[in-house]
């Protein structure tokens, strides 16, 4: 699924494709039940995998309410943001990776996936997104 009703960037249909391309292939490599692209807002912009059972709208606000949260404690330390998020589970886990846009990857999965694999799947994958939702966005003026 694709949200177009997007306010900080123009959505292409060739953007769209190869949006969903790299999320399908993330879900697919890794065996994730699924995973979202978040806007830095709390909204969802696309979404691949089972999503069926989750609360994906509820995931994408408290993800993105974690995210600003965990930057304030970032700069406590003297950092300033934390790139990436872990919670595990008993039966699902999910990680969590900011991309360089500050919109969020977020992937479900279970003890099936393999969780290092996850974790530099997920980042190669939000290279891929940063640079994607770049393009989209323009120039800036």
């Amino acid at each position: 699924m694709i949200n177009r009703v997007l306010t900080n960037f123009v959505v292409t249909e060739e953007g769209i494709n190869r949006i969903r391309k790299l999320m399908h292939e993330l879900v697919s490599d890794v065996d994730a039940q699924a995973a979202l692209l978040v806007e830095k807002s709390g909204q969802i912009i696309a979404t691949d995998g089972d999503t069926q059972g989750l609360d994906t709208q509820a995931i994408a606000s408290l993800v993105s309410g974690a995210f600003a949260s965990t930057r304030a404690v970032a700069r406590l330390i003297g950092e300033t943001e934390f790139q990436a998020m872990f919670q595990q589970g008993e039966k699902a886990s999910i990680f969590m990776y900011a991309l360089n846009t500050n919109d969020i990857l977020v992937v479900v999965f279970n003890d099936i996936s393999k969780t290092g694999l996850v974790k530099v799947q997920t980042q190669q994958t939000a290279v891929a997104l940063s640079q994607e939702i770049s393009q989209m966005q323009g120039p800036k003026s």
